[in-house]
C-alpha cells in the first residue's frame, strides 16, 4: 500500500488541560517549567504535561508509549550540550547551515511539484515519503513558521519557515521566531542554543501510525522562544 493513502493529516493539535508535576496547572505555570511535553500517544491526547525537573519528567516519560523517542532526544540534548564551543560543536553549526540550505531549496521544490503549500500537514507528509528508490525522505519531523492566523483549530502557518531534521544546534536567523510547527513524529525545542534551556516535547503520531499535526507554540507558552531543535 502507498503509505499516502494510509495515512490522513490532521488539523490543529488542541489542548484542554495543563498538568505540571502531574496537578491541575495553568498555561502561564506550565510555560515556566523546563520540560513540557504535548501531543498524541500519551496518557490524555489532550492535555499538555510539565515538569520542574529531569528526574520526575524521566519518571514520567519511561511509562508512557514514546519512551525510546524521548531517551534518544535526551541522549542528543546531553551530548550536544557537551560538544558546545569545541571543534566538533563549531562543524556541527557549519554543517548545520549547509544542511539548512538545502533542506529550504527542496521543500520549495517539493511544494511546487506537488501543489501543496508548505504550511500544511499533507505537504510535511510528503517530505517523509521516498519520492523514488534513488530519492530518500527529505526532512526528519519538523517544519517551523513564524506565522499563525486563522481559527485556532485550523489555524494557517505562513511566512518565514525553517526546516530541519536531526539535530540543529542554532536556528541562526530564525531563532525566536517559531510560532507555529507542523510535527509528523517527534519533534523537540530548546530555547537556547545547542539544546540549552527549556525544552518543548512535541509528538505527533501515535502506536497505531503516524499523522502529521499543527502545534500553536503559544498553546505551550514557547512562541518565540525556540532557538535550537532536534527532529
Amino acid at each position: 500500500m502507498d503509505p499516502r493513502q494510509a495515512v490522513q493529516p490532521s488539523p490543529a493539535f488542541e489542548i484542554r488541560r495543563f498538568l505540571v508535576n502531574g496537578k491541575e496547572s495553568s498555561k502561564a505555570d506550565l510555560s515556566a517549567q523546563p520540560f513540557i511535553v504535548a501531543g498524541t500517544g500519551l496518557p490524555d491526547d489532550r492535555t499538555a504535561y510539565a515538569f520542574s525537573n529531569e528526574e520526575a519528567f524521566y519518571g514520567w516519560a519511561a511509562g508512557t508509549h514514546h519512551a525510546p523517542e524521548i531517551g534518544r532526544t535526551v541522549g542528543i540534548m546531553k551530548l550536544g550540550q557537551q560538544l558546545e564551543n569545541t571543534p566538533v560543536g563549531n562543524r556541527a553549526v557549519k554543517r548545520a547551515e549547509a544542511t539548512l540550505e538545502r533542506l529550504t531549496r527542496e521543500v520549495e521544490a517539493l511544494s511546487k511539484e506537488t501543489g501543496l503549500p508548505i504550511g500544511t500537514p499533507e505537504l510535511l507528509f510528503e517530505t517523509h515519503c521516498s519520492r523514488s528508490i534513488l530519492e530518500p525522505p527529505i526532512l526528519g519531523s519538523a517544519i517551523l513558521f513564524d506565522k499563525v492566523s486563522g481559527s485556532l483549530l485550523n489555524p494557517d502557518f505562513s511566512g518565514s519557515f525553517f526546516p530541519f531534521a536531526l539535530a540543529f544546534p542554532t536556528f541562526f536567523g530564525f531563532n525566536d521566531k517559531a510560532s507555529g510547527a507542523l510535527v509528523l513524529g517527534i519533534c523537540t525545542l530548546f530555547d537556547k542554543t545547542f539544546y540549552r534551556g527549556a525544552a518543548a516535547f512535541m509528538i505527533a503520531g501515535g502506536t497505531g501510525g503516524s499523522t502529521g499535526l499543527k502545534f500553536i507554540l503559544a498553546d505551550l507558552g514557547f512562541d518565540n522562544r525556540a532557538a535550537s531543535g532536534i527532529a
